[in-house]
């Protein structure tokens, strides 16, 4: 979001199965790393729309969670409403 990299979901069932092989011995390190990378390559995480249950108050997350509730859109055109840090 806001051209920040996106998160990796992960796929835990498969890293508990590559953990325990690496760990017992029976897949090298190149190939346990190879098989993440590879399980992992297109588990790209995106923003997600909160979802409202009626009846029930709103959970709070965290802000990084859903960014787009708290910033205001961002314009490539327009760069004044863009936020920007000088240092």
């Amino acid at each position: 979001f806001l051209g920040f990299k996106k998160t990796v979901l992960l796929d835990r069932k498969l890293l508990v199965d590559l953990i325990d092989q690496y760990t017992s011995g029976s897949l090298s390190w190149d190939h346990f790393s190879l098989a993440v990378k590879q399980a992992h390559q297109n588990r790209n995480g995106s923003r997600q729309t909160r979802l409202v249950i009626p009846d029930r108050p709103k959970e709070e997350d965290y802000f990084y969670a859903n960014p787009q509730e708290c910033l205001p859109p961002f314009d490539d055109d327009n760069e004044d409403d863009a936020l920007r840090i000088d240092m």
